[in-house]
């Protein structure tokens, strides 16, 4: 366990931080302040470099994980030391979609009011699924579905503000930050249907996490995104942290 604590987190977050660093230089600097068109600028490209680097070689590493579909409970150990972390990332993903509600009101932004509701349900059920697992009950598909629903439109709070922007640089990031959250939520999700693997939730989800640590550069005059995002990283990197090298009913077989 303390080895896989090491992988998957402070490696992890480490090379978030890298990122979030890149695009804060970038948001900065690769702008034109006049026409707000992108400027050619070495943090930009450090970072979409990268960003594909980092994507490669967790794919690299993925592989050795067992690609055969399994359930929740063999997949994922039980919470632990973990269960802090658990609880802070289900309080900062309500907290952020309260606060994105209340900025989205005035404005009347329907995808935004959305994700800020589903915000606060996802949050409350990620301490339901946490109670259940701490309780050594079978997890429920009931607690996960609010933050299926969250993600979906947690995409759409995010792009649709930045559809009509020429500018790609501009909003690529946290747009591609929170599809590939989408997607880790909806393999995190399937697992209780048996119909995820560990290859793909843990490449998912590491895509996630540092695309989620990186996006906080965007979201710094929006507190509601801003405890969206490191609430959607600190959930993920608890469960990959709870992954399984090989399922359980794989290990005594």
């Amino acid at each position: 366990m303390m080895s896989t604590f090491w992988f998957r987190g402070p490696r992890l977050w480490a090379q978030g931080i890298l990122l979030f660093a890149l695009r804060l230089a970038q948001l900065r600097t690769g702008f034109d302040s006049e026409t707000g068109l992108a400027l050619a600028s070495l943090p930009g490209t450090l970072l979409a470099a990268l960003l594909a680097v980092c994507a490669a070689a967790e794919l690299v590493l993925c592989r050795r994980l067992p690609g055969e579909k399994a359930p929740f409970e063999a997949q994922f150990a039980p919470p632990g030391r973990e269960t802090p972390c658990l609880v802070a990332g289900s309080f900062l993903l309500a907290a952020g979609g309260a606060l994105l509600l209340v900025s989205a009101l005035p404005a009347r932004g329907a995808a935004a009011m959305a994700a800020g509701v589903l915000a606060v349900a996802a949050g409350g059920g990620f301490l339901l699924l946490a109670r259940q697992l701490r309780a050594g009950r079978a997890a429920g598909v009931l607690p996960l579905l609010p933050a299926m629903f969250f993600s979906v439109f947690f995409v759409l709070a995010v792009y649709l503000p930045a559809g009509t922007d020429p500018v790609l640089a501009r909003y690529y990031l946290p747009v591609l930050a929170a599809s590939m959250t989408a997607y880790a939520f909806s393999l995190l999700a399937g697992f209780l249907r048996r119909e995820s693997s560990a290859r793909r939730f843990v490449w998912t989800a590491d895509c996630a996490v540092l695309l989620c640590l990186a996006a906080l550069a965007d979201s710094l005059s929006s507190p509601g995104l801003l405890l969206l995002y490191a609430g959607c990283a600190l959930l993920l990197s608890v469960f990959l942290l709870l992954c399984r090298e090989a399922p359980a009913a794989e290990e005594t077989a």
